[in-house]
């Protein structure tokens, strides 16, 4: 249940702008943030969103646009709410929008952290996400990201999981790069304002970037071109990208059920598990 319904919202944002709303528009009330368009009495318009922790998704976002990475610049935050700069979102996905993400995320993948993780921890709902700093990213991978729902699945999918996490070192490298990552990056997390990418949304921790090629190949694939602008891919990839999407795929299981259960059985029979 989201904590906060609109007219608390809205009293928020008025309070943190030290302005009155003139109007409102309703942009999502989803199953884990909502997110608004308000417009003050001088037409300034700005996005206002709730969600697990608005502090430390602005703090993400200014990460981004502190390196010149495309997303919107944060107006305000507190523990409520975030305020965001409002974007035309003009556009669809063109091969010139993901000829640019490529770039984008190029760009992104060259900030390197001193280790794997992130300053504090984040969640999806009530999924938490486990961001405790580690200098060996097949231990990062293991405990952060798949060890940790070892006791929400079913047995007949415990066994094989935690077989893999015992042999991750044969498939995933101890010391990738630590690059900046999206960390929940699939379409819906993008906004294209005349064919220019724009990253929202964000789940940021340092790791490797193969994670966010991975998750926009979960509800589907990037056209040629990003990949033809994309300069990081490494052999092997592709028979790593399972591994990485075994997180997006667990976390929509804890979120929302059975039906997902077979994404990660599907994935692990991939894998070879």
């Amino acid at each position: 249940m989201n904590p906060y319904d609109n007219d608390a919202l809205i009293k928020a944002a008025s309070n943190l702008l030290k302005k009155p709303i003139h109007s409102v528009q309703v942009m999502a009330q989803g199953d884990l943030s909502r997110t608004m368009r308000v417009t003050l009495e001088n037409n300034t318009s700005y996005i206002i969103k709730n969600g697990p922790d608005p502090l430390t998704e602005g703090n993400m976002l200014r990460t981004f646009t502190d390196h010149d990475i495309p997303a919107p610049h944060v107006i305000a935050a507190d523990k409520q709410i975030l305020i965001i700069e409002c974007l035309d979102e003009k556009g669809s996905f063109s091969k010139e929008t993901w000829k640019q993400l490529g770039i984008i995320l190029t760009k992104m993948h060259c900030v390197h952290g001193p280790q794997y993780g992130w300053e504090k921890n984040y969640a999806f709902g009530k999924v938490t996400i486990i961001n405790d700093y580690k200098n060996d990213w097949v231990d990062f991978w293991g405990q952060n990201r798949l060890a940790c729902f070892l006791k929400h699945v079913p047995i007949d999918i415990a066994n094989p999981l935690e077989k893999l996490i015992k042999s991750l070192g044969n498939y995933i490298p101890n010391h990738p790069s630590a690059s900046l990552l999206h960390g929940d990056l699939w379409t819906g997390n993008l906004l294209i304002s005349k064919d220019q990418p724009y990253l929202i949304d964000p789940a940021c921790y340092y790791g490797h970037g193969e994670v966010d090629i991975a998750m926009l190949n979960v509800f589907g694939s990037p056209d040629s071109t990003f990949y033809q602008n994309y300069d990081l891919l490494e052999k092997g990839w592709q028979e790593r990208m399972p591994i990485y999407q075994l997180f997006p795929a667990l976390v929509h299981y804890r979120l929302f059920g059975g039906q997902y259960l077979s994404m990660v059985s599907g994935l692990l029979q991939k894998i070879g598990i």
